[in-house]
């Protein structure tokens, strides 16, 4: 698309139809809050300097998504080995563009001083077990899911919808669900590290797969 600011890396011609449709329109955001124990694995992930940091970040990084930076936090934000929060750059475009903003508790061990919106979900436990979260858990976020997607894009026909998380943790629970779904993904989810830990991240997909009964290398 001529003169566009935004880049379009693949799919060029859905990109540019997508483009021409949403151009100018005003999204709404969910951002859905999560914890799973594989986040408390020393090195793991760089979204808090040490595993005590890291119980607290979704709740963090919800407070001052929700409230900016004036607001005195019931949680700051935890202190990074390196960088700064993500969640200043989103914080900045929504308070900008005046983005609404919806959260979501998919199952956090502390809930943040926020409105939210509660999934019924629970905390997941370190996926290298092999059994991270029941299944009649995952089969309800799932469609909890599904819900709130229609809800939040139900009066959108001229606008869209964008999803986020925070899960510290996330990418490499990402990395065990493709996998055990059959997708080469080792070594292509990236992580909060300047240098991701492909080395960790695979070796506990591949310790809780192998507990799991499921596919690996």
């Amino acid at each position: 698309m001529p003169n566009s600011q935004i880049r379009i890396y693949t799919q060029k011609e859905q990109g540019e139809e997508w483009l021409r449709r949403y151009r100018g329109g005003l999204p709404v955001f969910g951002c859905v809050l999560g914890f799973t124990e594989t986040g408390l694995i020393p090195g793991i992930s760089a979204a808090g300097r040490t595993p005590e940091d890291r119980k607290y970040t979704a709740c963090a990084d919800a407070e001052f998504l929700y409230y900016g930076p004036e607001h005195k936090p019931q949680h700051p934000l935890p202190p990074l080995a390196a960088g700064a929060s993500p969640v200043l750059i989103s914080r900045a475009v929504f308070e900008s563009l005046k983005i609404p903003v919806h959260l979501f508790n998919a199952g956090l061990p502390y809930p943040p001083a926020v409105p939210l919106i509660d999934l019924g979900g629970a905390s997941a436990k370190c996926l290298s077990g092999g059994a991270a979260m029941e299944i009649t858990t995952v089969h309800h976020l799932f469609k909890q899911g599904l819900l709130w997607g229609e809800r939040l894009a139900a009066n959108m026909q001229e606008s869209y919808v964008i999803f986020g998380e925070c899960v510290v943790g996330g990418t490499t629970t990402a990395l065990a669900i493709l996998t055990a779904l059959g997708i080469d993904a080792a070594g292509k989810v990236n992580s909060s590290h300047p240098i991701c830990n492909h080395g960790q991240k695979w070796a506990l997909v591949q310790a809780g797969l192998e507990k799991a009964g499921g596919r690996g290398q």
